[in-house]
């Protein structure tokens, strides 16, 4: 194509349109760029003046795309991402792509880490970060690519995709059973050391619940072994401390191992699943496309 620059508006105000269009905020696409919030504003005024069309509405503290900025935006974006692939590729080793991840403790500790080599083996250029935390994050103003979540898959602004459903049950280390009391019906949990999974984000899926669920009464003297963490919970249960409520899909691996089992067969579901999300309405970058599609795969065997 002859004549390229005259036909293309400044790559400055396209790399400044890209990211006030992703984040929707002026602020935080400058702070992304080590910009002024008035650099920002000037470079898409820029490229308004340029093209002769408005591409955003300006909101109280936010932008809004118009119906050309949005389609304006998915070319801008993917041809900036293949302008990126492609120098990325060409660079040296050192200069790797990342892909930020969110996922709540039990997601991360049990699912996500132990199967990423797999996802890194494939893509050796592509540095992955994982923000590990139960309470939920904002994906677009906290710079998160995609999320692991759980619960019933609806959330404002986000695009979720179903992974696999969760059944909850007792399981503990075989040696705990040992000359431990008898364990033959949910019942008989009463008269054993429970670890739970304490927390805010947890109590609608705690060893109450389980029990109630379960047609247990709970006496008042009730207690239990608590951790913030699910990854100190099982850890616990590993040790022979207790019995746990183990989660389905995330720790089959230790049951299939023989490092926990199930030593009664009750089980109880909220109906919930697990989740990956994304922002609703952005195609994903290349890069973030090949760590989705990772993703459903890895799902999608776990359910085979």
């Amino acid at each position: 194509m002859q004549d390229l620059g005259s036909k293309l508006p400044p790559l400055k105000s396209l790399v400044a349109f890209e990211a006030a269009a992703r984040h929707l905020s002026l602020t935080r696409a400058a702070r992304e760029l080590g910009i002024s919030r008035e650099a920002a504003s000037r470079q898409i005024r820029v490229l308004e003046e340029n093209l002769g069309i408005k591409l955003f509405d300006r909101l109280h503290r936010a932008v809004a795309l118009t119906t050309p900025g949005k389609k304006f935006q998915s070319v801008v974006q993917e041809s900036l991402e293949d302008i990126a692939y492609v120098t990325g590729a060409i660079r040296r080793p050192s200069q790797p792509f990342k892909i930020t991840v969110s996922a709540t403790i039990a997601l991360a500790s049990f699912w996500l880490t132990p199967r990423l080599a797999r996802f890194r083996s494939r893509h050796p250029n592509v540095e992955i970060h994982v923000a590990v935390s139960d309470t939920p994050t904002n994906l677009m103003a906290d710079g998160i690519d995609v999320g692991l979540r759980y619960g019933d898959g609806n959330w404002k602004s986000l695009e979720a995709v179903r992974l696999f459903g969760i059944n909850s049950y007792p399981v503990c280390a075989p040696d705990y059973l040992e000359g431990a009391a008898p364990l033959n019906v949910p019942e008989d949990l009463l008269n054993h050391s429970l670890i739970n999974l304490d927390g805010a984000p947890h109590v609608s899926e705690d060893w109450w619940w389980w029990l109630k669920g379960n047609d247990v009464a709970v006496p008042k003297s009730f207690k239990t072994l608590g951790f913030d963490s699910y990854d100190n919970v099982i850890r616990a249960a590993l040790d022979g401390q207790g019995v746990a409520l183990g989660y389905s899909g995330l720790i089959c691996r230790l049951i299939a191992d023989s490092r926990l089992v199930r030593p009664i067969e009750a089980e109880l579901s909220r109906g919930h699943a697990v989740y990956l999300v994304m922002p609703s309405g952005l195609k994903p970058a290349p890069r973030i496309q090949k760590f989705i599609d990772w993703i459903l795969e890895e799902a999608a065997s776990e359910r085979a």
